[in-house]
């Protein structure tokens, strides 16, 4: 095997929550790029049907559409019984699938109704433990497999104005602490992913129509996630010699495409010796 042969997937089955749509769309492209069958489960059917056929076209008969909601347990179950018919297998599972873009930021981490609270805990975190037990059945029998959850810078840095958001993705780091010693031994590696304030296409959607109710109420745009360090504050760079508070060491704007690489390389035999991790994709504004 070459050293490139190590990022192949072909014959591997991947699902990718959250992936029709947003960053999880790159992740399921990448993937399908990658060798690999791409199952795009997401919330929204529509866009599970739009980035479906456009997989489809460019990967015939390696794509299946799945429209789920991670916080109902019966559909993530559906899912895995239309997976087993089709391959029988799952070999890679990316819990990507989680509320962001949509919140909004405030100027303090207090007045979260409790309602939007438990939704985004149901999502960000549940609908991770939920996902992979589920999906567990078809990966334990392969005797190898992937899964990555997908974190944020901000499980280290906090966030007053994200206060919920980014909890949960602290949660998300220790979740992917507490599966990798008991699905190592089933040769199952468990690893996270955690993005900066990333220019989404969900974002910039989520971006441009909050700013236009406020310009419609006459009022000046709210704060906005995804923009620099991702709660719309300067990035607090810790562990990092004393440098303190700065903005990314690479002074761009982050893209799902700066990203991809990463996930290809946790998602594949490049890999195989990496379980409990997390990796912070971010430009540098957070040294782990």
């Amino acid at each position: 095997m070459s050293s490139l042969d190590l990022f192949r997937m072909d014959d591997k089955v991947a699902v990718v929550t959250g992936g029709a749509k947003g960053i999880g769309m790159f992740y399921s492209a990448g993937l399908a790029e990658a060798g690999a069958n791409v199952v795009v489960a997401d919330v929204d059917p529509k866009a599970v049907s739009e980035t479906s056929a456009r997989l489809m076209e460019e990967h015939p008969g390696r794509i299946l559409g799945v429209t789920i909601d991670v916080t109902k347990r019966e559909t993530l179950e559906d899912m895995v019984k239309q997976i087993d018919a089709r391959w029988g297998k799952i070999n890679i599972v990316v819990n990507n699938a989680g509320l962001y873009a949509t919140l909004q930021s405030r100027r303090s981490p207090w007045g979260i109704p409790d309602e939007e609270f438990d939704r985004v805990m149901a999502v960000n975190i549940r609908g991770i433990y939920a996902c992979t037990e589920v999906c567990l059945p078809l990966m334990e029998k392969e005797g190898w497999g992937r899964v990555i959850n997908i974190a944020s810078g901000l499980a280290f840095k906090g966030s007053a104005g994200l206060a919920h958001y980014a909890a949960t993705k602290g949660a998300v780091v220790n979740l992917t602490r507490s599966m990798a010693p008991a699905l190592g031994p089933l040769g199952i590696t468990v690893n996270a992913l955690a993005p900066g304030g990333t220019e989404s296409p969900t974002v910039l959607e989520a971006r441009q129509a909050r700013a236009a109710e406020a310009a419609a109420a006459g009022q000046p745009a709210p704060p906005a996630p995804g923009r620099g360090s991702g709660d719309g504050q300067p990035a607090q760079r810790r562990g990092g010699g004393g440098l303190g508070s700065a903005q990314r060491i690479l002074d761009r704007t982050e893209v799902p495409e700066d990203l991809v690489g990463t996930l290809i390389y946790l998602s594949s035999p490049a890999s195989d010796f990496v379980t409990g991790q997390t990796i912070v994709v971010d430009g540098g504004t957070y040294f782990n």
